[in-house]
């Protein structure tokens, strides 16, 4: 606990005073807790080719920029163990389990936590530990390389299999805790239903209430806080689990999600949601979008970064059955993208553009230098203002504002609209990025201003 100065205490209880004098009504106000904004998917390699995850000089010079620019947590996906079991390990244990354990040690040194990707409900069909009991219902995710059953809460050889390996993954490696790719037993049933509809995105109406999976969700979270981690779970497109209860500390939300405008749904979801589209289906328009739809509702979107993805390699080991249809063919396009650009830029996920969006990436830097301060412990965001004397008349449509208050007062105002928006504050801000001290200020399409209060 920092212990603060007659003056510094002055001044927090003047924000205090001030903030709750001018702010009217907002969509919801947000004590700051235990939050990590900047989160970052780590690629290690070409899995099912054959690599090492042993830190190389490019990781070491990467990470150690990641925690100089503000990084606080990477999650490594499902090529950091051996789940169609190539290589001598499984899904719970790494196919270079001293690579992963020096990569560990390597963010560690850093102060960046790490999540391993694990699964509640997916698990290979082909694997020798399969039991068809494991599901309570014939169906399966087949795609690529991966024949995964989804298995089901309400099986107790499941849970009983599952928890058994969970615990030997904390017992093993000196992960941070877990990131749970997740679906629902209802989800699966109707998502054939929902396709059939026209619909691109599950909505919440599409995942029911489940005692069973809230159950085995809430376990897995009781599991990991007992290790002081840190549990993220994932949802397709833009849901939630359809619970009251505390199961998850971040939500990732996103895949599937070409519309940006259905992640302005996700404003009421308890925090703190990471969003991360699929970038490759997103328009170049749209992710210039995305800090003006993801800061002000105090989410900061996910970043795909570490080695190269090389999908060649993930196409090609001999032996692998392959379903060469759907993600497959986006790994022919990137492979033939990096045969043509074998100096970059590049792709760093399943969900990136091919190649990434550079000018993206560098602002996502940008932008997290501004957001960090703005969420510090103990801040308050108040979300979506629509009712304040902070501003000089009604804010215009789809101009959204949401305050920020700690150590110091900062305000957030970022235009959805098409065209460039103007914003009268009853009194002069600093503009953060320009240090210019104003009250009228001119938002572009699908900007942000970011104002702190002199």
């Amino acid at each position: 606990m920092k212990l603060f100065t007659l003056a510094e205490e002055k001044k927090r209880i003047d924000n205090v005073t001030y903030v709750n004098e001018h702010v009217k009504k907002c969509a919801k106000r947000v004590r700051i807790r235990d939050y990590l904004p900047g989160q970052v998917t780590y690629n290690l390699g070409p899995y099912p080719a054959k690599f090492s995850i042993e830190p190389t000089e490019y990781d070491y010079n990467l990470i150690k920029s990641f925690a100089e620019k503000g990084v606080g947590l990477i999650q490594v996906h499902e090529e950091w163990n051996d789940h169609i079991r190539l290589y001598g390990a499984d899904k719970y244990s790494s196919h270079d389990r001293e690579g992963m354990k020096n990569f560990i040690k390597l963010c560690h040194s850093f102060g960046i936590k790490v999540l391993p990707y694990l699964s509640s409900f997916y698990f290979d069909r082909r694997d020798p530990d399969f039991r068809r009991d494991f599901m309570r219902y014939e169906s399966y995710l087949i795609s690529v390389h991966f024949e995964y059953a989804n298995c089901s809460a309400q099986s107790e050889t499941w849970a009983t299999y599952f928890f058994d390996k969970m615990k030997r993954v904390f017992d093993e490696y000196e992960f941070d805790g877990i990131y749970n790719d997740t679906g629902c037993e209802e989800f699966a049933k109707r998502h054939a239903e929902v396709r059939a509809q026209g619909r691109k995105t599950c909505v919440q109406s599409d995942i029911h209430y489940d005692p069973y999976e809230e159950d085995f969700y809430a376990r897995m979270y009781s599991f990991v806080k007992e290790s002081n981690g840190i549990m993220k779970m994932h949802y397709s497109n833009v849901c939630r689990p359809a619970s009251d209860e505390k199961l998850y500390d971040y939500l990732w939300v996103g895949e599937g999600v070409s519309d940006l405008d259905s992640l302005l749904g996700t404003v009421e979801f308890d925090p703190y949601l990471i969003p991360c589209p699929d970038l490759r289906w997103t328009s170049e328009e749209a992710v210039k979008r995305m800090f003006a739809q993801t800061i002000p509702f105090l989410q900061f979107p996910l970043r795909p970064d570490g080695r190269p993805y090389q999908a060649e390699k993930i196409i090609s080991v001999p032996g692998v059955k392959y379903l060469k249809s759907g993600m497959y063919d986006t790994y022919l396009e990137m492979a033939e993208y990096d045969r043509q650009h074998p100096n970059g830029p590049y792709s760093y996920s399943d969900w990136s553009g091919i190649p990434d969006n550079e000018e993206y990436r560098a602002k996502w830097f940008n932008y997290l230098a501004l957001y960090k301060p703005m969420v510090e412990e103990n801040s308050v965001c108040f979300m979506n203002v629509t009712e304040s004397t902070l501003t000089r008349g009604a804010l215009p449509e789809k101009v959204y504002m949401s305050v920020f208050m700690g150590n110091e007062v900062y305000l957030c105002l970022s235009n959805l609209s098409d065209a460039v928006q103007t914003v009268e504050l009853q009194e002069a801000w600093v503009n953060r990025e320009t240090n210019a001290r104003q009250s009228r200020f001119e938002i572009p399409a699908g900007g942000l201003v970011f104002l702190i209060k002199p």
